[in-house]
C-alpha cells in the first residue's frame, strides 16, 4: 500500500477502507497478522465465510485467532496447514481448499502470502474466498466428460478404440478362443520418453507424435486385429489366433516400422516398449489376468532400454 508523501495518517486509513472494499466487492475475505503474530485486520467477508466475529478477533495473537476460524472446518487441521499456521510469518504463498461447515457448507480457497517490510519483522496475509459454485461446475465437468467417455467407444485423438470398448472386445475373444479351444494374445505398447517429448517440444507436438504411432501400428495389423488407446501414451493390440511366433513377429513388425522413418521435426528419436502375453487353452486364466499379463511384459520390456520386447508365454 502506498501513502500520500509525510505518509498522512488520515491517508493511510482511506487505503487501508479502499483496499477492503476492493476485497469485499470481489467476494474475497482477508486476515493480517503483522511481525508480533497478532491479528491486526480481518475482512467483513472472512468473518461471514467462517462465522466468526471480527471484532472480537482483532489484536489477538495468530493462534487463537486461526484456532477459531479453524473450528468452522470439517477437517480444522487442513485449514491449518493451507494457512500455515505453524509456519514462520516469512513463509512463500500457500493455496489450498478448505471445507466450510458452519455457518453453512461450502468450500472456500485459502491463500496464504508473507508481508515484507524492509528492516522490519514480516507479516502475513490470508484471502479467503467462497468458491463453492466453481468447484461443483467443475465436479459437474468430470463427471460429464467420464460419461461421455462411457457412451463413446473412441479415443479423441487417435480414433482408436477406448480402453472401454477394448475390454469388451478382450472379453469377447476371450470367450470364442474358450469355445474354439484357440490362443491369442495381448500386447501392451507404450512410447519411450513420452515425458521428454512433451517438455522439450510441448503437449502439441507429443499429440501429434501419438497420431503417428497410431498410424503406423494400424498399417502393421492384420484386419480383425483390435488395436485401441488405453491411456496417456500407451497402447493395447488384441491379436486373434495368435501363438508365441505369431506374436513376436508382430512385435518385430512394430519394432521396425517405429525406426523406419523419422516422426515429426523435433521428435525424431521415438521408440515404442513392447510387451505381450499369451492365452493357450486349456487354461482357467482370465481376460483380465491376460491383460495384467501383459502389462507385466511390459515392465520387462522396458528394462531393456528404448525398443524393448518381451512376450511372456
Amino acid at each position: 500500500m502506498t501513502a500520500m508523501p509525510g505518509d498522512d495518517p488520515e491517508w493511510g486509513q482511506f487505503l487501508e477502507a479502499a483496499f477492503l472494499s476492493v476485497l469485499e466487492s470481489a467476494d474475497e475475505g482477508l486476515l493480517v497478522f503483522d511481525g508480533s503474530e497478532r491479528c491486526c485486520m480481518i475482512g467483513r467477508r472472512a468473518g461471514e465465510l467462517f462465522g466468526v466475529e471480527p471484532a472480537a478477533y482483532v489484536g489477538k495473537a495468530r493462534a487463537e485467532v486461526l484456532e477459531a476460524f479453524s473450528k468452522a472446518c470439517e477437517e480444522p487441521e487442513t485449514f491449518l496447514e493451507a494457512v500455515a499456521a505453524d509456519a514462520p510469518l516469512g513463509v512463500p504463498k500457500l493455496v489450498a481448499d478448505v471445507d466450510v461447515m458452519r455457518p453453512r457448507p461450502r468450500t472456500v480457497l485459502c491463500k496464504g502470502a508473507p508481508i515484507s517490510r524492509p528492516g522490519r519483522p514480516p507479516g502475513r496475509v490470508v484471502f479467503v474466498r467462497d468458491v463453492t459454485r466453481e468447484r461443483a461446475a467443475e465436479r459437474s465437468s468430470r463427471q460429464l466428460q467420464a460419461r461421455l467417455a462411457e457412451l463413446t467407444p473412441y479415443d479423441t485423438l487417435t480414433g482408436l478404440l477406448n480402453v472401454r470398448r477394448f475390454r469388451e472386445e478382450l472379453d469377447r475373444e476371450h470367450g470364442r478362443s474358450s469355445r474354439a479351444w484357440d490362443s491369442y494374445a495381448v500386447a501392451r505398447l507404450d512410447v519411450d520418453g513420452m515425458g521428454a517429448i512433451n517438455d522439450e517440444h510441448g503437449a502439441t507436438m507429443g499429440d501429434l507424435v501419438l497420431e503417428q504411432v497410431a498410424s503406423r501400428l494400424k498399417k502393421c495389423l492384420r484386419e480383425y486385429d483390435i488395436l485401441a488407446r488405453l491411456e496417456d501414451d500407451e497402447f493395447a493390440i488384441l491379436l486373434p489366433g495368435a501363438d508365441a511366433v505369431a506374436a513376436r513377429a508382430v512385435g518385430d513388425r512394430i519394432l521396425k516400422a517405429m525406426a523406419a522413418e523419422a516422426f515429426l521435426e523435433g521428435a525424431r528419436a521415438v521408440t515404442l516398449s513392447f510387451g505381450c502375453a499369451l492365452w493357450v487353452p486349456p487354461s482357467g486364466e482370465g481376460a483380465t489376468s491376460i491383460l495384467e499379463r501383459a502389462a507385466a511384459a511390459l515392465r520387462e520390456a522396458r528394462t531393456k532400454g528404448p525398443g524393448g520386447a518381451h512376450v511372456d508365454g
